[in-house]
């Protein structure tokens, strides 16, 4: 049993008051002006997530770190189109996917189908609609080797209570990737995001926040800064200044704007072995824990 971490002073920060004020600012509220939800925002963008985002990221090359764990069950917390749970599933018996977006689970979906794949199982909701009793009973009324959450925090609300109840389901380990702002801050990236905003480039929300809200309910977690990167094949530069302005949704820019973008990609192309890629690296941080009581 977890007991809540006792701090020795009176005015006690709001660690996830931080955490969602900040992601806020930084873009849910964006999405919600433009879709009128986070999930509806997801549907709209799953089929580019899939096929441009994460295809050509290095995430998928974190999923080795986990198998070393051995597990035979994984929960898959915002599992998204299966970027962990696909690879997974070829190497345990069984993976459970929650994710509350309808279009990211139509692609995992198509997937598992066009892979012949069996085992895997999908939950369409909200982490925090996830009853506890379903999810162990979809897992043959047992906890899981593994309950993992990549990129999916910054949309899960009541953390201490959703970190509890990711600490309850699981046996063994539980594992989360979020983004590392405070390593992140791109100056040439500031700029021009002032250029095409008119405004400053907001505070990102901060990893930290999330290792607070763990020790309030007497988590001790580990934490790894990890490298992550892009490399996506482009044809040619023009190629990546319309996905700019598409990924902008501005009706018109200005050329001022335009050549901003030009001169900020420029920096982040590579060629190899005769072909033109957009590549970028940064940080992420990786948060995990051995389950209470089985230390």
């Amino acid at each position: 049993m977890v007991k809540p971490y006792s701090f020795n002073y009176i005015f006690k920060p709001d660690w996830e008051e931080m955490w969602v004020s900040a992601l806020k600012d930084a873009w849910i509220n964006d999405m919600v002006l433009r879709y009128g939800s986070v999930i509806k925002a997801w549907n709209n963008y799953a089929k580019r997530y899939d096929e441009d985002e994460i295809r050509y990221s290095n995430r998928p090359q974190l999923v080795k770190r986990l198998l070393d764990l051995k597990p035979e069950s994984v929960l898959d917390i915002g599992g998204g189109t299966g970027v962990f749970a696909l690879p997974m599933a070829m190497h345990t018996e069984r993976v459970i996917v929650v994710e509350p977006s309808e279009g990211m689970c139509e692609i995992l979906k198509r997937k598992i189908e066009e892979n012949g794949i069996k085992n895997i199982g999908i939950i369409q909701k909200r982490w925090e609609d996830a009853d506890e009793r379903e999810l162990l009973k979809i897992n043959e009324n047992s906890s899981y080797d593994l309950v993992l959450a990549s990129h999916s925090l910054y949309y899960i609300r009541g953390l201490h209570r959703s970190f509890l109840k990711m600490n309850n389901l699981s046996k063994g380990y539980v594992y989360l990737f979020t983004g590392c702002s405070v390593r992140n801050r791109d100056p040439e990236y500031e700029r021009l995001y002032m250029i095409l905003h008119h405004r400053p480039l907001p505070p990102q929300p901060d990893y930290l926040c999330l290792y607070m809200i763990l020790r309030e309910i007497g988590i001790e977690p580990n934490i790894e800064v990890i490298d992550a990167e892009v490399k996506r094949p482009i044809k040619d530069m023009e190629e990546l200044v319309e996905k700019w302005k598409s990924y902008l949704k501005h009706k018109e820019l200005t050329k001022e704007q335009v050549d901003a973008i030009r001169s900020y990609v420029s920096k982040k192309l590579l060629k190899e072995d005769g072909r033109l890629y957009y590549f970028y690296r940064y940080k992420n941080a990786m948060i995990y824990w051995k389950r209470e009581g089985v230390l």
